[in-house]
């Protein structure tokens, strides 16, 4: 009886550990990271690929040439630059739907380090807080994406009832979360106060902190924040993120007349490839290398179909040294062109690719910018900033001086110094977004309009992608 009661008692054991090593296994069987070095290489898989730069073609920097196209970009790109909702899904290289799931998978990554890491083993104070502070800066990072392609530009008088996306801050503990959407007010706060605390940690960091181009810095940290500022339009905060980038980097621009000798010295791929090189560039944070087209499938090399528009192309006079970035395609009577800024020039799809996140021009841009447009801002202020850039981009430079400008007219030159200086970025649909700039698009030259955006189309905001609204039912569309 004694034996019976003694192995009844062990089974009762053996059963009791089975279910708590069952209950302590993640519900889904994902890992879990408990070291600090851990929860920094879940950030390494964090950073999103530049998927929103397919928004180029929707723009007027952009236009379509079907003789330089293939077939398979007909089918897959063609609908977005005629402004189709109904726009091809499961599209392998980029668009609205890649857009959306790659800045929610993103999220969902930051949101594992957020969780954990300041209660992770094996790491100092400032180790954890380096690490926090870059996944809050991604998290931020991520959710301003979606809410600038698939909202509406932030306007304070309606930001409160304008649609926006999904706010998501926790670990989703459902297979498949069904997102409602937030309003652009909304999600707008929460990347303040993760872009607030995010450079807060990273100065808890110190050392700590990243050196790597391809991981957040203060530097870039700051860099974001001035462009989130920019948008909302408040002028004077994005000032003061911008100075603190300058502060740490300097006025330093790309020297781009040594790029351009690369050309004539090797040949124009080692020149594109070069283009986005890290150590000898001043970006600020880059994309980490991706195999193949990717994000530039409609507008990186010779076949894509969609070239720089002839409105933009004619912005590039010849002492603008920019105008050799642009490389002639197809045949005399073609006449178009590829932005020759990554290594997939001129006709090689299937190399890597690099892009930047931030740079120092777009922060001297985006600075002179909302100077002008500031209440206190001064021509000669902004001067500073656009001296710095223009010095590097035209030949025999004279600096601009103070008695030539007022600041409407400054500014004009600033906006159209922004569009040249960056072309295929990914900056323009934003930029048409937020200044109400209207867009007539075209089939080919001389033929009539197509399609086109007034200045504030409700089109302007990106349809939530049909996987989405099949796999999440009751989400609210964007109103056309």
């Amino acid at each position: 009886m004694k034996s019976r009661f003694t192995y009844i008692l062990l089974l009762a054991l053996l059963f009791s550990a089975g279910c708590k090593r069952f209950l302590d296994t993640p519900y889904d069987n994902r890992v879990r990271p408990v070291l600090t070095e851990q929860f920094a290489q879940v950030l390494t898989d964090a950073y999103p690929l530049r998927h929103e730069m397919f928004t180029d073609i929707l723009t007027d920097d952009y236009q379509y040439y079907a003789t330089l196209a293939q077939a398979s970009i007909n089918d897959r790109f063609l609908p977005m630059y005629l402004y189709k909702d109904d726009y091809p899904q499961n599209i392998p290289s980029t668009g609205p739907e890649n857009a959306y799931n790659e800045f929610y998978a993103k999220i969902y990554r930051t949101n594992l380090v957020i969780e954990g890491v300041m209660g992770s083993e094996r790491g100092t104070e400032q180790e954890k807080a380096a690490v926090m502070g870059e996944a809050l800066m991604l998290r931020a990072y991520c959710h301003f994406m979606l809410v600038n392609l698939f909202g509406q530009h932030y306007n304070a008088a309606t930001a409160d009832k304008d649609l926006g996306v999904g706010i998501i801050t926790a670990v989703s503990q459902e297979n498949k979360a069904l997102v409602k959407r937030n309003t652009i007010k909304e999600v707008y706060d929460q990347v303040e106060k993760d872009g607030v605390e995010g450079i807060a940690q990273l100065k808890k960091g110190g050392n700590a902190v990243s050196k790597n181009p391809y991981h957040f810095s203060l530097a870039a940290a700051n860099a974001f924040m001035a462009r989130v500022k920019l948008y909302k339009g408040e002028w004077n905060e994005a000032v003061k993120y911008a100075d603190a980038v300058i502060a740490e980097k300097g006025r330093i621009t790309r020297n781009l007349q040594a790029d351009l000798a690369l050309m004539s010295q090797f040949n124009r791929e080692y020149y594109a490839t070069m283009f986005m090189d890290p150590p000898t560039h001043p970006n600020i944070l880059m994309s980490v290398y991706a195999g193949g087209l990717t994000f530039l499938t409609p507008t990186g090399y010779t076949l894509c179909g969609f070239f720089p528009s002839d409105s933009v192309r004619k912005m590039y006079t010849s002492v603008d040294r920019r105008a050799s970035i642009l490389i002639s395609v197809g045949t005399v009577i073609d006449n178009q062109a590829v932005c020759t800024k990554y290594n997939t020039q001129p006709n090689n799809p299937n190399s890597f690719v690099r892009a930047a996140y931030f740079t120092t021009e777009e922060v001297l841009l985006n600075r002179a910018e909302a100077v002008l447009r500031s209440d206190g801002g001064t021509v000669s202020d902004a001067l500073a900033d656009v001296n710095a850039l223009r010095s590097t981009r035209y030949t025999n430079y004279a600096p601009l001086q103070e008695s030539d400008y007022t600041r409407e007219t400054l500014l004009k030159l600033v906006m159209d110094e922004r569009r040249k200086e960056l072309l295929n970025e990914g900056f323009r649909w934003f930029d048409v977004k937020r200044l109400n700039i209207p867009v007539e698009h075209v089939l080919g030259r001389g033929l009539p309009v197509a399609a086109k955006l007034d200045a504030t189309d409700l089109k302007k905001a990106l349809q939530i992608p049909l996987t989405e609204q099949l796999g999440n039912p009751g989400i609210q569309l964007n109103p056309r």
